[in-house]
């Protein structure tokens, strides 16, 4: 059997502090201050709960009766600027409270001492490791609850939660107007807290060792993505650029980050600065969260570790930028003129791939003068500057073919959006959609009567999502051929048939008498129970329209009985009857009345015509056509797509031979009919 994974991983949470007005402080005074509490906190893995009761908070490195150093930053090379004294549970608010004092004759202490006297608000961060063997998630509201171990407590400038800090009540002078108003959850137990809590959805273990790997395997290819950038020949070996290096090893700086300064400097286009500025935004090292504070705040000075540099737009970002663009023009994606203007001042329009496929490798430092084409196409696919996973190359032409690919999703002439409601799905199991019926109605309230609880009636039809995709490659024999069709057309024509694909499935839901319903086990169109099937040869008229809008009008609620009264919005036929019914939604008078004693057209301009040459090929002929209701005001069909995302896909395959690139074009979803009520079909002949 395997052993459970075990062990801890730092983390780090800001709190808003300050001290009362008017109140002066000194060296060596005892400040109460509250460190922590139960208030959810956003990180970048979800939102996070540090749980408060004597079973969750590890006190085994509180040293000396609760003393925990008092630090700047969390910087760990640093030494302390104080200490927090008396660090201890208070179960009553679920926080930790303490009393903080500040070293004397030390610089930094002063500095904080100085901003607090003068009003100005510092910010507290208690350092703490995250257990992640005990560790619940509740997947409904993104949240993980963590036991946890205090480590240290730092000075920083900007917070996150006013709920403790500075100045705050301790044990015995509780504010309850600053209690947190969280629902216990009890480690270890997918149960719902005792009587009077709020009850607590369900939550689940989550593996304490992937999260944990996965940390140090991103910042061990951080740390190797940074030396490979200053390994690379064209990057000078000197005190700025050692700087550099240093500055973005321990201040957390991402490869993408360094490799953007390097870049400018190189160029030309940044200069020295004195103050760097802080970590870049949300950078975390180790689990270790840390928030960049703004150059001028006052209570962040940063101690910089190399020469800084002030960033711009570099030389690759230019690249890609203006190699886009000239490409989207190229093939005819873009055609406004801005854009074929803004190509032609780029510099890029006129330029075969391959060209530019040489440019590409000559400005990330590859000689190109002794390769042939062939070889020119193969660096530019496989070259990966550092912290890179594909090429940047290979990336500007699937940049290019994806948006050939979502043009042509969208240029595509279907119409089953008009009639269909859309859906979201979060994976690709089975889900079930309710269909709410209408409410109980309303009784009338007697004087100091009880008001009733009304109900629905819950109707469940199921929906899965499908997978539906092909592949493409972007190859060599693309680059050296300068093939635009290969990098537009084909993508633009994959995307149609993305669309396609929705429409093929969404139509065949109409076919015959339809799906079998969950809620009742019959077929969606049916003459006897559900009276919305009309078994005669007979295209749309006055007479019929008339004849189906009464039966969807006259239809009943299944929880009251109620008459629903639902209005057609939607006449659709096939296109062998499209003359027909638009004639008749055109007609002022009825068609079909006899010259001379012509009646009105009761229906003329009422319904929106929809026409599709899949429903001449369904069952039963090419005369079956349809009224709808509106699908966003009654139940009638949804399309759902994975996470909402309703156009096609593009991403990379992991196959790889050499020759080129493989990605995947696909479009993932599901359809469902939803209710019969607000449908109605006439067979047609």
């Amino acid at each position: 059997m395997k052993e459970k994974p075990t062990g801890t991983m730092p983390g780090s949470r800001v709190f808003t502090i300050s001290v009362d007005p008017g109140k002066k402080v000194s060296a060596g005074e005892r400040i109460p201050a509250s460190f922590s509490s139960e208030s959810p906190v956003q990180q970048k893995f979800g939102k996070e709960v540090l749980l408060h009761n004597k079973k969750s908070i590890d006190m085994s490195k509180v040293k000396d009766g609760g003393v925990l150093p008092l630090l700047v930053m969390h910087n760990a090379f640093s030494l302390a600027i104080g200490k927090v004294e008396g660090f201890s549970l208070s179960e009553s608010d679920k926080k930790t409270r303490g009393y903080v004092s500040f070293a004397k004759d030390d610089a930094d202490s002063e500095k904080v001492i100085n901003l607090l006297n003068q009003g100005i608000p510092v910010d507290l961060s208690i350092g703490y490791e995250r257990n992640f063997d005990t560790a619940q998630y509740d997947p409904q509201t993104d949240t993980f609850f963590f036991e946890w171990m205090p480590r240290e407590v730092s000075i920083v400038g900007l917070g996150a939660d006013s709920t403790v800090g500075f100045g705050r009540a301790m044990p015995g002078d509780i504010d309850m107007t600053d209690e947190i108003k969280t629902p216990a959850v009890e480690v270890g137990t997918t149960d719902n807290p005792g009587a009077g809590s709020e009850p607590v959805t369900p939550i689940r273990q989550i593996d304490a060792n992937a999260v944990r790997a996965k940390a140090v395997r991103d910042e061990r290819n951080r740390l190797q993505e940074i030396d490979g950038i200053f390994a690379n020949p064209i990057v000078p070996h000197d005190s700025v650029y050692d700087g550099i290096r240093a500055q973005a090893l321990n201040e957390g700086w991402s490869a993408d980050q360094t490799r953007k300064i390097v870049m400018d400097t190189l160029g030309g286009e940044a200069e020295p600065v004195s103050n760097p500025g802080a970590v870049p935004d949300d950078v975390q090292v180790f689990g270790v969260v840390r928030r960049s504070q703004p150059t001028d705040s006052p209570a962040y000075q940063p101690r910089p570790l190399g020469a800084g540099v002030r960033m711009g737009e570099d030389q690759t970002e230019k690249f890609r930028n203006g190699f886009t663009e000239a490409m989207l023009v190229k093939s005819g994606v873009l055609t406004d003129r801005k854009s074929i203007d803004g190509a032609r001042a780029g510099g890029f329009v006129g330029k075969r791939l391959i060209t530019l496929a040489g440019d590409y490798c000559r400005m990330h430092g590859i000689n190109t003068q002794a390769l042939d084409d062939d070889a020119v196409a193969a660096r530019a696919l496989t070259y990966r500057a550092a912290g890179q996973t594909t090429s940047d190359f290979t990336n500007i032409l699937a940049n290019v073919a994806n948006k050939s690919l979502l043009q042509g999703w969208e240029e595509a002439p279907e119409t089953w959006q008009t009639w269909t409601r859309r859906g979201t799905l979060p994976d690709f199991k089975t889900a079930e959609i309710s269909g709410l019926s209408g409410f109980t109605g309303l009784d009338e309230v007697p004087e100091d009567g009880d008001i009733t609880y009304g109900k629905f009636t819950d109707r469940k039809e199921t929906i899965k999502l499908v997978s539906y995709a092909k592949k493409y490659r972007i190859t060599r024999k693309l680059i050296i051929n300068d093939d635009l069709r290969a990098l537009s057309a084909i993508p633009r024509a994959m995307g149609r048939a993305g669309n396609r694909k929705v429409g093929d499935i969404t139509y065949a839901l109409l076919n015959g008498t339809g799906p079998t319903l969950n809620q009742d086990s019959t077929a969606l169109f049916d003459t006897s129970s559900h009276k919305n099937y009309v078994a005669a040869a007979t295209a749309p008229t006055v007479a019929t329209l008339n004849t189906a809008s009464v039966a969807m009008a006259k239809q009943t609620d299944p929880n009251t009985s109620a008459v629903l009264n639902i209005q057609p919005r939607f006449l659709m036929v096939p296109k062998a009857l499209e003359h027909t019914a638009r004639v008749l939604m055109a007609a002022t008078y009825d068609p079909a009345g006899t010259a001379g004693t012509l009646p009105p057209n009761p229906f003329s301009g009422r319904y929106e015509v929809i026409t599709d040459a899949r429903l001449d090929g369904q069952t039963y002929g090419t005369a079956a056509w349809y009224l709808l209701a509106d699908p966003n005001i009654f139940d009638t069909f949804e399309v759902a797509f994975l996470n909402g995302m309703a156009e096609p896909y593009m991403r990379e395959n992991e196959e790889w031979d050499g020759q080129g690139t493989s990605y995947l074009v696909g479009v993932d979803f599901g359809v469902s009919a939803l209710d019969f009520r607000a449908v109605h079909k006439y067979r047609g002949n």
